[in-house]
């Protein structure tokens, strides 16, 4: 019995072509409907992907600590990040610091997943003499994953045992959001004697944003955020 074919070749081939390949080739036409719907479209394909793997790290940080313990997730966050994002974070550090406000805000509009979803992500950028701060609320991936019910029901992902530096001394803090006081500040500070993204996780989850700070001049950026891991600060 010969199968029903389902799509024709042509079908097939521009299923396999980037969406903003085809809505430009759509406005160069003057097909502005096409476009548009591509546009409309394009929102929805990134985070779709974005919270498979947001929830997928959470998976795998709460299977650690069930094995190992909180000690386990500070150990699994360490050598993770030291793999990548160390080579990266140097890299971040060299360039100029105007560009970064572009650069972060750019990590922002996709972490946010163009406002789709359930609790769509969202954020805010204020400028002062000193510092840019970017103010998440929701934040695309660790809030929204909270605020989506990831730490409740029967068969919650984990919060930490107990209070650590890490989890801005907080127990019972939800484990995904950990990475960010690795991967901005106690890593960047032991690599390279400087907080990357100086934060301030929410107070609560559900109505509070979440913090990042940009100095203008890495010299204004607060003792505190040594401090708070016991470090001392070793650069101005």
């Amino acid at each position: 019995m010969e199968s029903e074919r389902w799509f024709a070749e042509d079908e097939l081939r521009e299923m396999s072509r980037p969406t903003m390949d085809r809505a430009i080739e759509a406005l160069e036409a003057g097909d502005t409907e096409t476009a548009l719907e591509l546009c409309k479209s394009m929102r929805h394909e990134w985070r779709f992907l974005h919270d498979v793997m947001a929830e997928s790290m959470l998976g795998l940080v709460t299977y650690v600590q069930q094995k190992l313990g909180d000690d386990g997730v500070a150990e699994a966050w360490e050598e993770s990040l030291r793999r990548g994002w160390k080579r990266d974070t140097g890299k971040i550090f060299e360039r100029d610091r105007r560009e970064i406000v572009e650069a972060l805000a750019a990590t922002w509009r996709a972490h946010s997943g163009s406002a789709t979803g359930q609790n769509p992500g969202a954020f805010t950028i204020t400028e002062d003499e000193e510092k840019f701060t970017f103010a998440m609320n929701p934040c695309g991936s660790g809030q929204r994953l909270w605020r989506n019910g990831a730490y409740k029901g029967e068969d919650p992902y984990g919060v930490t045992e107990k209070a650590h530096d890490w989890s801005y001394g907080r127990e019972g803090f939800p484990l995904y959001c950990t990475h960010c006081a690795f991967m901005n500040e106690m890593l960047p500070i032991r690599w390279y004697g400087m907080p990357l993204y100086p934060s301030r996780a929410p107070e609560d989850f559900d109505h509070d944003p979440c913090l990042w700070y940009w100095y203008k001049d890495a010299a204004d950026v607060p003792d505190e955020f040594w401090e708070r891991y016991g470090l001392e600060r070793t650069t101005r």
